[in-house]
């Protein structure tokens, strides 16, 4: 083959651009497949909706595709993506409950899951994320920091503060 100055001709071998993207793309898919059943069961267990579930699960996944380059943590990142979309959904089912005169009514609490979501729903924000992520997502405190962008040292007392939170809240209630 000829050579001329300034051109370089790659060898038929070297890796071509569309590897990379087939690559990140395979990466992607892997994810996708180990953990949308988690996720979408994540979901599931925080809203009680089988298709509001699944659509908060894709939702999130969506979200990971279009910043998937620069995301370090894409499980972390996921499950945070779909812990503000649950946040979002609770929200406005809290709006759907409220009456005329913006008073919100609270539903009848008749089983324990259903006191311990509404003593989650009551924590701070920065509680709240952390015990979602922790025990109903099943991430490590590590995974939840990276999450969250906090120290594991601050997640682990926050998780802390979020039981003797619910704990108070859950006597109270006489549940």
């Amino acid at each position: 083959m000829d050579s001329y100055p300034g051109v370089t001709v790659a060898s038929p071998d070297a890796a071509r651009p569309w590897d990379a993207v087939a690559t990140r793309e395979r990466a992607f898919l892997d994810l996708y497949g180990a953990e949308y059943p988690t996720l979408a069961s994540y979901c599931w267990r925080l809203t009680r909706n089988p298709e509001v579930a699944a659509d908060l699960a894709q939702e999130s996944f969506t979200r990971l595709y279009a910043r998937w380059i620069g995301v370090r943590e894409p499980r972390a990142y996921v499950y945070h993506v779909a812990t503000n979309l649950i946040r979002r959904q609770w929200r406005q089912q809290a709006q759907v409950s409220a009456g005329p005169m913006h008073e919100q009514t609270t539903p009848a609490v008749n089983d324990d899951g259903l006191a311990v979501r509404l003593a989650i729903a009551r924590l701070p924000h920065r509680l709240r994320d952390v015990v979602l992520l922790h025990y109903y997502a099943d991430l490590s405190v590590t995974d939840v920091a990276e999450a969250v962008q906090r120290p594991p040292g601050t997640v682990k007392r926050q998780l802390s503060e979020a039981r003797q939170l619910l704990a108070a809240h859950l006597e109270s209630s006489d549940v």
